[in-house]
């Protein structure tokens, strides 16, 4: 157990961190390009989302939603479970190419702990370490303050599941700079960024 909790606290640290820079480019930065952050949120309305047969504003609550899945501005979808959201954006272990080589190289226990479940062609943000909690998945490329999704300063781990060369950001309270989320990589732990993130670009 020792051995296992030891692991988990290299691959967190040393394997798949964020990296942080400062950014002057622009909001609407080129594809590949660093966003400027944005300006720390200032209370706007909530997001509607669609969970099971419902309209729910997120800001508000999830209302026993686990996973909300952001396609669009315009359409986010709501699932009562991690497996049902899984299985509706197609992710499964059994293809989840960086999970699969984790589990060869450390034993599937400990790569089941230490990989977040993030389908192809996503942006993950989790509540707790570990990819634990609530999950809150993005597909578009553009600022969204965290607090309109009920997300705001409760982002504890992170896995960009996205394109090779397709970099996610996050804008932190305790750090005045670009918080980016490597390409085909994860963080099972946040640090000392801990439930500071208020608005990420996917």
């Amino acid at each position: 157990m020792r051995t296992r909790k030891i692991l988990l606290a290299i691959l967190a640290v040393a394997t798949i961190g964020g990296t942080l820079g400062l950014s002057p480019a622009a909001q609407a930065a080129p594809k590949g390009d660093t966003p400027a952050a944005p300006a720390a949120p200032v209370g706007d309305a909530g997001v509607t989302a669609g969970f099971q047969g419902r309209q729910i504003d997120l800001a508000d609550g999830w209302q026993g939603a686990q996973t909300c899945a952001v396609h669009s501005r315009t359409e986010v979808v709501c699932y009562a479970t991690h497996a049902e959201a899984d299985k509706a954006v197609g992710y499964s272990r059994a293809t989840d190419a960086l999970y699969q080589k984790q589990a060869r190289q450390v034993g599937a226990d400990a790569a089941l702990l230490a990989v977040p479940a993030c389908a192809s062609g996503w942006l993950c943000l989790y509540e707790h370490i570990n990819g634990g909690g609530r999950r809150l998945i993005f597909s578009d490329e553009y600022w969204m303050y965290l607090d309109e999704y009920g997300f705001d300063s409760q982002t504890s781990s992170w896995r960009n599941n996205q394109g090779s060369s397709d970099q996610g950001h996050l804008s932190l309270y305790n750090y005045s700079g670009v918080f980016n989320l490597s390409a085909n990589a994860y963080a099972s732990q946040m640090g000392s960024y801990n439930d500071q993130a208020y608005a990420v670009w996917a």
